[in-house]
């Protein structure tokens, strides 16, 4: 007898019959969603079409906050501005948590990683300061 293992093993019946024809199901409407939403989406081709993205996003992260400052302002019976101001704040403190820098970085990020982050948090003190001033306006015309 030879002492050479076996490399190779011997198919079971079930694995040499192919399966029937199976015919690929519709999607449903959810998991389409969901693959739209996964898809990546395209830069903006013109200056015009990334500005008219931005103030999109930045008109979508205020509104988010003033609904969030108006929903504030309710649980807590005070003034309307409070609301704007807490929020507003919130927001300011997560863009100064969300680009504190290097500290927390791992080595093998890479220049992009960073750079998306530092947009991303300018983009908060922006939608930040745009809540206080809502808050600021509405104290006024009080």
């Amino acid at each position: 007898m030879s002492d050479r293992r076996r490399t190779s093993l011997t198919p079971l019946e079930s694995e040499l019959r192919f399966p029937a024809v199976v015919q690929p199901q519709v999607p449903s409407a959810w998991r389409r969603a969901r693959r739209r939403l996964r898809r990546e989406r395209r830069p903006p081709r013109t200056l015009h079409g990334a500005i008219l993205a931005g103030l999109l996003r930045l008109g979508l992260a205020v509104g988010l906050a003033s609904v969030a400052a108006l929903l504030v302002d309710h649980w807590l019976h005070r003034t309307t501005a409070l609301g704007f101001y807490i929020v507003g704040g919130f927001v300011l403190a997560s863009a100064v948590l969300m680009s504190a820098g290097d500290v927390g970085t791992p080595y093998y990020y890479g220049q992009r990683e960073r750079e998306r982050r530092v947009k991303l948090s300018v983009s908060y003190v922006i939608a930040g300061l745009l809540v206080i001033a809502i808050g600021v306006a509405i104290e006024a015309t009080r």
